[in-house]
């Protein structure tokens, strides 16, 4: 009974996490029609960033603000500076294909994701260090009982919950939200429609870069920070947007938490070898049932 409450535990927790990543990639795809494999780079940036603030001597919750601002920042960057300047050469040889306009985004999310790794070894000399937790990491005492549950989790759940009710209602009820998913779309209709595309691409950026962030924030506590140290997050956290839908920010959620659980429940019952082939299996199932994700839409697009 204990290990199955450790398993539910670790991985309510874990998939609180990977369901973050997984929402960050999916406000990017609805507001730019890119899978931004650079996010986790992203979010390992401004956690560096709110690390440094904290061993400067700050407290935990400015450190926590500013890494927000920070990746926000990152992230509308990348899209003014490099992925922008690219959607608008389509009359260029390399972009004259549509096969080629979609890939190449993603071939530049990767070299960013490279950068932003390279960028941290020099600034942080590659140093591997920790971070601390805003809630106490011990299991709840209940009458003598040690609960495999922390103050810690409680924090992330709540904020991922927090996340996910705002971002349903920034899609659903605001003329940005659905700006962004217009653009998305069809950026042309979108613009004869009298949408700022441009704009809204910024802000989906912006906005996954500080989801994105967030996640960095939340998952260091329990790992080291490094330049590489959000990898494995990175592709656990698509898998989880693809399983739960692309276009659905419930089935992002909904997928991190399904592969949060599959994976805790694989580590507690199994071995931790086993848990990427855990992984490929519930990708499979779920393609071959719902090609589009578990709650994606009709109309979504194909990765």
């Amino acid at each position: 009974m204990n290990t199955f409450l450790a398993a539910l535990s670790s991985g309510t927790s874990r998939g609180a996490i990977f369901a973050l990543v997984a929402l960050g990639l999916v406000i990017v795809w609805r507001g730019a029609g890119i899978v931004n494999f650079a996010q986790m780079g992203q979010a390992m940036f401004s956690t560096y960033i709110a690390s440094t603030l904290i061993n400067n001597g700050n407290s935990y919750w400015i450190a926590f603000f500013v890494a927000l601002i920070s990746g926000a920042a990152l992230g509308a960057l990348l899209d003014i500076c490099i992925m922008r300047p690219l959607s608008n050469k389509k009359k260029s040889e390399l972009l004259s294909s549509e096969s080629m306009r979609a890939a190449v985004p993603v071939i530049a999310s990767l070299g960013i994701l490279g950068a932003l790794q390279a960028m941290a070894g020099i600034l942080w000399a590659a140093e591997e260090r920790g971070f601390p937790a805003p809630a106490k990491q011990e299991g709840f005492n209940i009458a003598g009982t040690i609960l495999p549950f922390t103050s810690f989790d409680v924090f992330v759940v709540s904020i991922v919950t927090v996340t996910l009710v705002v971002t349903t209602l920034f899609f659903t009820k605001t003329g940005i939200g659905l700006a962004m998913r217009a653009t998305a779309l069809n950026q042309e209709v979108a613009k004869l429609s009298g949408i700022r595309t441009n704009r809204t691409r910024t802000i989906s950026w912006a906005i996954s870069g500080a989801a994105s962030s967030l996640a960095g924030l939340l998952i260091t506590p329990t790992s080291n920070l490094s330049p590489n140290t959000l990898d494995l997050v990175l592709i656990v956290g698509f898998t989880a947007a693809v399983v739960g839908g692309l276009d659905s920010p419930a089935g992002a959620v909904l997928g991190g938490f399904i592969l949060g659980m599959v994976i805790s429940f694989v580590t507690f019952y199994d071995t931790p070898e086993d848990v990427f082939l855990a992984i490929l299996a519930v990708l499979l199932i779920v393609l071959i049932i719902r090609p589009r994700g578990i709650l994606g839409s009709k109309d979504a697009r194909r990765v």
